[in-house]
């Protein structure tokens, strides 16, 4: 077999580094630009998942120090839901409400008992008992008690409220609502 002369062999060996720079620009730096996306795509969505893993423990910190916080006040969570099923200690509240507010009321709609009250939409064991205020007197006044009834110390759920002109310069308001008691 003759001998290849130097500047064939460096020939072949141009035309061989060519080729092979050929095919890594071609085929194999797409393999490697395929396997980089793949991992920066991973570490995307791991970047992703641990910011919300972080939100997960910072929201159940702060909840958890909002709970220690509640049982330090006066109030706890359980006592906005009355335990007293006849509903003395609510209506009383209303009714002095009424008297401070210097407006006419007059409840009604209250019945029923802890056993067939219809059972709140949630997933505890509350019941709901509805029930309708009458109030008569002036338009402030009016104002002042639906505003005391949204920050009384038990939970009552105001359905609807109409507002009606009456005699001597009074409105005439008709609120229903509701109360919820633990069963």
């Amino acid at each position: 077999m003759p001998q290849m002369k130097a500047k064939n062999k460096i020939f072949l060996v141009l035309a061989l580094w060519a080729g092979l720079s050929v095919s890594m620009f071609f085929y194999f730096f797409n393999i490697l630009d395929q396997a980089n996306q793949s991992t920066l795509n991973s570490m995307a969505q791991q970047k992703i998942d641990l910011a919300n893993l972080k939100a997960e423990r910072e929201s159940y910190r702060l909840a958890t120090q909002d709970l220690e916080d509640l049982a330090k006040k006066t109030y706890q969570p359980a006592d906005f839901f009355s335990k007293d099923i006849s509903l003395v200690t609510e209506i009383k509240t209303l009714e002095d409400l009424g008297q401070q507010m210097n407006v006419t009321l007059q409840l009604s709609g209250v019945s029923g008992t802890a056993a067939t009250a219809a059972k709140a939409k949630t997933t505890t064991s509350l019941a709901v008992i509805p029930y309708s205020i009458y109030l008569t007197g002036q338009l402030e006044q009016v104002v002042k008690f639906i505003e005391a009834v949204e920050n009384l110390s038990f939970v009552t759920k105001t359905d609807t409220l109409s507002i009606n002109a009456a005699e001597n310069g009074n409105v005439s308001t008709v609120l229903t609502a509701s109360f919820y008691i633990k069963k």
